[in-house]
């Protein structure tokens, strides 16, 4: 419970500059341009981990993006992810 309430106290002090929702219908791009490939590798790496629910988030941060993860992301997904976002966000601050 502390750690749901602590995801939901960062997303209202520090808000998302990209957003990818995860839910019963597919992989949603939620805030921020989300560039189509980007869409289509947090699909893949969900599919993986068997994600049903849940958001990643990039957040600016002192050198460039950091990502949010809802609780409902497993903690073994979450590099995957970095990875994937660190391919499709290089360069871009």
């Amino acid at each position: 419970m502390l750690r749901h309430l602590g995801y939901h106290l960062h997303r209202l002090a520090i808000p998302a500059v990209l957003a990818i929702r995860f839910d019963s219908t597919g992989t949603h791009a939620e805030r921020g341009r989300v560039p189509p490939g980007l869409l289509a590798d947090c699909t893949d790496v969900a599919a993986a981990f068997a994600i049903e629910r849940g958001r990643v988030e990039a957040v600016r941060g002192l050198h460039g993006f950091t990502l949010r993860f809802s609780p409902a992301i497993p903690a073994g997904s979450h590099q995957r992810f970095r990875n994937v976002f660190g391919v499709h966000l290089a360069g871009r601050r």
